[in-house]
């Protein structure tokens, strides 16, 4: 199961189904969020996501060291996302964020 460090405590998954989502969780240990991708808010995304401080929200495709920086704590997340797409090959319609 391939998975994106969003900073240092949290870990993100994703699922191209319900049930392929249902039947991981009983593995993880400390899930704390676990819904329908189109369902996640702004201020869910913000409290997952890594903060540049003073720039914005990490843009996970672009090396650590790269001045570019998201204003949006959802569109960080989808640059995760992006990022887990490239490993696994399928899209993203729910996803799991544990903690860790």
């Amino acid at each position: 199961m391939y998975s994106v460090k969003l900073s240092s405590y949290y870990r993100l998954y994703s699922f191209s189904d319900y049930q392929s989502m249902r039947t991981a969780l009983p593995y993880m240990q400390h899930v704390v969020l676990a819904k329908a991708l189109s369902d996640v808010q702004n201020a869910e995304a913000r409290r997952f996501v890594q903060r540049i401080t003073g720039k914005g929200y990490k843009n996970y495709l672009e090396p650590l060291g790269s001045e570019q920086a998201l204003y949006s704590a959802t569109r960080s997340l989808i640059t995760a996302l992006q990022l887990l797409y490239k490993s696994n090959g399928y899209s993203a319609r729910y996803i799991v964020i544990e903690r860790g």
